[in-house]
């Protein structure tokens, strides 16, 4: 295995182990939000702390892909309409949480809490199962290269923490300085 494409394998793994933090993270918000319908408690305060995360974490990382991974992926021919639908179902994310921001009773928030956990689960898996592959076999394309410092793509985790990578600190991915 080259060198390059080895560091591609571990990029990818980088990208779908975030994709797993973000889906859990996600998650557990959701179950919050709907736990506290179910015990016919106020869940605005969940749908707060969700709706931050989501503005934190979740739309910077689309966006961060939309200008990267789908960049890329757009140059190869049978990816490009996949990569338009990826787009528009990042306007129907962000959507979503506004739709959620703006939600004022409990079944309101739960529904759309629990529509953005839909359409990003399978979102998600299309990212991690159509593109990121795609990208890693492409020979014009180098996955860590593109990664580089991008942080909003594979998480701030020390390098160490990353499936398949070594034990330096810093995101393994460039020289961003980032020190983990």
């Amino acid at each position: 295995m080259s060198t390059r494409h080895a560091a591609d394998q571990r990029a990818a793994a980088a990208v779908v182990a975030h994709h797993t933090e973000l889906s859990n993270t996600l998650a557990r918000h959701v179950a919050g939000v709907l736990e506290a319908v179910e015990r016919n408690d106020q869940p605005q305060h969940h749908r707060d702390e969700l709706v931050t995360w989501l503005h934190r974490e979740l739309l910077p990382h689309a966006k961060a892909e939309e200008t990267t991974l789908y960049a890329a992926a757009a140059a190869i021919p049978e990816c490009a309409l996949l990569v338009t639908g990826m787009r528009d179902e990042h306007h129907v994310i962000a959507e979503l949480v506004e739709e959620l921001s703006m939600a004022t009773s409990p079944v309101q928030i739960a529904a759309a809490a629990r529509a953005l956990s839909a359409v990003l689960t399978s979102h998600l898996a299309k990212e991690n199962d159509l593109i990121v592959p795609r990208l890693v076999e492409d020979e014009h394309v180098s996955l860590a290269d593109l990664l580089a410092g991008m942080h909003e793509l594979v998480g701030s985790h020390p390098t160490s923490e990353r499936p398949g990578s070594g034990s330096d600190a810093g995101c393994g991915y460039g020289d961003c300085g980032c020190s983990g």
